[in-house]
């Protein structure tokens, strides 16, 4: 079994490279792992909900331009967030578990992934993953370390589980207590038709949003708005 130091997933320039591929590339990386994840009783339900997060994510890749003064150009685009917790508990399913597992990485995340009792299956999964080229620092599969250790993580950005209402909030309690950037919790709370992993919003609360902005008159993008600047009245 492949264990990778959960310290090693935190190098931030690992990370920005899987990050800066983009939407499309790594869908097209995941898509071809997908023929392949481990068996299990609802293999076909897991494939099908796979693509179909691979084909929602797809669109999140555009840059969308916005209004802005004279000389500005500005760009709204999604990036990931960084280091993402998937936890399967004793709710969980091999389907909601690779689906959460997959949506996190299209997303730009590098994931940490734990699952106690599940790990011949588990390792399974991740190496389906390895050999479709997803980088052995971006997965780290962890058998051993205690959530409470892994919510104290100084690049974990989000958690995403499988589990009761009751346990939701108990958990989001949990996260609360601890230092640092705010944990975004993502949890399945209907195990059976899984509304939060086929909703619209699933992927847009794993990436955050960014803008970029260049001032295209310092390249001479705009002469005359520079000259106006330039006389006195």
């Amino acid at each position: 079994m492949y264990h990778a130091d959960t310290q090693d997933i935190q190098a931030a320039a690992v990370w920005e490279a899987w990050n800066r591929r983009g939407f499309a590339d790594r869908c097209r990386l995941l898509a071809t792992a997908v023929d392949h994840l481990p068996a299990h009783a609802e293999a076909a339900l897991t494939e099908r909900l796979a693509r179909q997060i691979l084909a929602d994510a797809l669109p999140l890749g555009e840059t969308l331009e916005m209004p802005g003064p004279t000389g500005e150009s500005n760009e709204l685009y999604l990036t990931g967030r960084g280091v993402a917790l998937v936890l399967g508990t004793a709710d969980s399913t091999e389907t909601l578990v690779a689906c959460q597992l997959i949506a996190a990485l299209a997303c730009g995340n590098a994931v940490i992934l734990q699952w106690p009792g599940q790990e011949r299956w588990l390792t399974a999964l991740v190496e389906a993953l390895y050999t479709a080229g997803v980088p052995r620092a971006m997965l780290a599969l962890d058998s051993s370390t205690a959530p409470a250790e892994l919510f104290g993580l100084a690049d974990l950005r989000v958690v995403v589980t499988s589990c009761t209402p009751d346990q939701e909030i108990a958990l989001n309690r949990t996260l609360a207590q601890y230092d640092g950037v705010l944990l975004q919790l993502v949890a399945e709370t209907d195990i059976q038709h899984c509304p939060l992993l086929t909703s619209p919003d699933f992927l847009l609360r794993l990436v955050t949003e960014k803008t970029r902005t260049i001032n295209t008159t310092a390249v001479g993008g705009n002469a005359t708005l520079l000259e106006l600047g330039s006389r006195t009245v």
